[in-house]
């Protein structure tokens, strides 16, 4: 039996190429033709809450047409801030269908500034087709540096000025009018 387990594990050794494993020779080949991702633009300023646009382009420049792809968006801190994709943006991944060779596809990405600092923003592409999903490779953009200040507000120290100011002032208008109003003619 050992015997047997030996030279069925020596053959399965000999059948797959040095350097690969036995998954990585069963697996289909990579998506045909030559695919990449680009986006509009490598830098964006932006104050929290603001609301930004990206375009990019599914590009396919090889001979023969994609599977379907799926295109997901990414946001990455390079601060080590705590990032919610949702909360960036509610439409991050979006179904590509097969791309004709030597053509592309635009797709417009749209995401609010929600923490302040620095951060990338990348797409990855992924095949979804019957079957090449979950085959890869998986195609990146390049990111786009995005850097997000925070935006003033008023804060407690400065509406005391206010909370104070305000009343006193009405009540200065309140008095001059009613003084104008008893003063006798």
């Amino acid at each position: 039996m050992r015997t047997g387990l030996a030279l069925a594990g020596l053959l399965l050794a000999l059948a797959v190429p040095a350097g690969r494993s036995a998954s990585a020779a069963a697996a289909p080949p990579p998506l045909p033709g030559a695919v990449e991702i680009a986006v509009d633009q490598n830098r964006l300023n932006a104050v929290v809450g603001e609301r930004l646009t990206l375009e990019s382009r599914v590009v396919n420049s090889g001979d023969a047409p994609t599977d379907r792809l799926v295109a997901h968006l990414n946001v990455a801190s390079l601060d080590g801030v705590y990032v919610d994709l949702e909360d960036w943006s509610a439409d991050v991944t979006r179904e590509v269908p097969p791309v004709a060779p030597s053509s592309s596809t635009s797709l417009t990405w749209e995401f609010q500034a929600v923490n302040t600092g620095s951060f990338d923003v990348y797409l990855v592409l992924m095949p979804n087709g019957g079957s090449t999903a979950g085959t890869g490779p998986l195609v990146v953009s390049q990111p786009v540096h995005v850097t997000v200040a925070g935006k003033r507000t008023l804060t407690a120290a400065g509406s005391l000025p206010v909370a104070v100011v305000v009343p006193i002032v009405l009540g200065l208008v309140a008095a001059a009018a009613r003084y104008r109003i008893r003063r006798p003619a």
